[in-house]
């Protein structure tokens, strides 16, 4: 979705996101499996006549399996998002919430990181007012992730407020730093910090 006064990152089919699924449905299904096989046969009742615990084991484990799940589940559907217009940049970053940020308390967005998984990070002013979002702790995942992996590659994520990977998205890093240059105001430094 796209205008002369907005942008939108389109977002790639999802391949990360259902990738992390199939592990995931797999790694479960065996655990469920092997508890089945442990536990399946265990008597509902101990001959005292008391419940048996154990028994409830399997299900027990295939529920936890299945509520762990959503979180890979809603991965598929609340996609990250990247937007912008003269005001603001809308970030979402993984499958929370969507984050509006004003130009006016953005200092610089760049692409940090290798080509092959570049990250867009963002560094967001000190600012007194609360016009805006703040990114929080769990808006931070993808940061947090970047900033590991940027300590044994010698980078400085942790200078940065909030991150989402541009391989979510479609076109090359330079592309969508220009679309996004369009629309950054002079204070904010638009930069490409992507190594091969």
């Amino acid at each position: 979705m796209a205008g002369p006064d907005r942008i939108e990152w389109h977002r790639r089919f999802p391949y990360r996101a259902l990738g992390r699924l199939g592990w995931y449905i797999g790694l479960a299904g065996f655990v469920v499996a092997a508890t089945y096989v442990l536990f399946g046969g265990e008597p509902e009742r101990l001959e005292s006549g008391q419940p048996n615990p154990l028994a409830v084991v399997p299900v027990g484990v295939a529920v936890l399996g299945g509520l762990g799940a959503i979180p890979f589940l809603l991965a598929l559907v609340r996609r990250p998002v990247l937007a912008a217009d003269h005001y603001a940049l809308r970030v979402r970053p993984g499958i929370l919430r969507t984050l509006l940020l004003p130009w006016a308390h953005l200092v610089r967005v760049a692409a940090c990181g290798d080509r092959a998984d570049p990250v867009l990070m963002i560094r967001c002013a000190q600012r007194p007012d609360r016009q805006g979002d703040t990114p929080q702790w769990w808006d931070r995942w993808v940061l947090r992730t970047a900033t590991r992996t940027g300590r044994r590659r010698g980078g400085t994520a942790a200078a940065y407020d909030i991150a989402v990977r541009m391989t979510e998205f479609t076109g090359e890093p330079a592309g969508q730093l220009d679309t996004l240059a369009a629309f950054a105001p002079e204070h904010v430094a638009v930069a490409d910090e992507l190594f091969d």
